[in-house]
């Protein structure tokens, strides 16, 4: 039968993911000698000097991180491709090595993770995602570019903006706060900043991310995104991509829609309505096609363009 303190510290251990602290243990009364006892008797599995496991417990990556935060310091939160993860920014999977930032003076070493040392958190750069600190979107977003490739960095805050997980206004601002000397990722985030100045309108899948980089790479010209287009009557819909100059309207299929029978038919005939408007053109690639037949969804392309003469 469990007492108060044993009570009490299950209960902050059920909130953290089955972990806790040295110090939490002590603020509920267990003495240095007690928290031995219970690491000795295996009720409690010691995860370096600060942070405890309650024995039974699930074994899950929330949990290895909730660890590695506890024991970087009351300040500290899951950052970069952690926060990433637990924030659900595509691309970034909860598993692999958990990733804290910690404004500690003296940098907390441990080969459960990687902690990184910064300056204090401002309040508005944090949030809670399933009981774990977490940096916000745009601070994440900010960290990424010192530790991602420039492209995937690119396809992150892409579809962070297509998804409304963040604003391009809070994005620049947060970057300002800080870009500060010495600090990894600011060259890269200012030239991701800087190719989404004005009107820019953020690709809203993977899909769409790499067809744009296939015909940037093959030097055709930039269609126009999120086209809306209609007849003399009435909006019929909103494209993915566009060359009005020509006619041509394109409309990628993602790997997991426009399978079924409804959705083949309802493109249909909205393809319909859209040549009846005029459009010379109304072009579907899948995901085969974009990524497994490059040279031919570029080679049509090529046709249509050259076709209409577009410059």
């Amino acid at each position: 039968m469990l007492c108060g303190m044993d009570r009490d510290i299950t209960t902050i251990a059920e909130t953290q993911h089955g972990v806790f602290t040295a110090d939490q243990a002590k603020a509920q009364g267990y003495s240095r000698e007690a928290i031995r006892h219970q690491a000795r008797a295996r009720h409690w599995d010691p995860l370096g000097d600060l942070v405890f496991r309650m024995a039974g417990s699930p074994r899950t990556w929330e949990q290895r991180l909730m660890a590695v935060v506890l024991a970087s310091g009351p300040l500290a939160a899951a950052s970069h491709r952690s926060a990433a993860a637990l924030l659900g920014v595509p691309g970034f999977d909860r598993r692999g090595t958990p990733e804290v930032t910690t404004p500690r003076r003296h940098r907390y070493r441990t080969d459960d993770g990687i902690v990184h040392r910064w300056r204090p958190f401002p309040d508005h750069h944090l949030t809670v995602t399933d009981g774990i600190p977490t940096t916000r979107v745009a601070r994440t977003l900010v960290d990424l570019a010192g530790v991602v490739h420039p492209g995937r960095l690119a396809r992150a805050v892409d579809n962070c903006l297509a998804s409304e997980m963040v604003g391009m206004e809070s994005l620049r601002a947060t970057f300002l706060e800080l870009a500060g000397r010495g600090r990894k990722g600011i060259a890269a985030m200012r030239a991701v900043l800087g190719d989404r100045e004005g009107d820019y309108v953020a690709p809203a899948s993977e899909l769409e991310a790499l067809f744009l980089e296939l015909i940037v790479a093959a030097g055709l010209p930039e269609p126009v995104r999120q086209f809306n287009a209609g007849d003399a009557n009435d909006w019929i819909g909103r494209i993915d991509f566009a060359y009005p100059s020509v006619g041509v309207l394109i409309e990628l299929d993602g790997r997991r829609h426009h399978s079924a029978l409804l959705d083949r038919q309802a493109d249909e005939r909205r393809d319909a309505r859209l040549r009846a408007a005029g459009w010379r053109h109304v072009v579907r690639l899948s995901w085969s096609d974009v990524v497994h037949r490059p040279a031919e969804v570029l080679a049509l392309l090529a046709n249509l363009l050259a076709g209409g003469a577009v410059a």
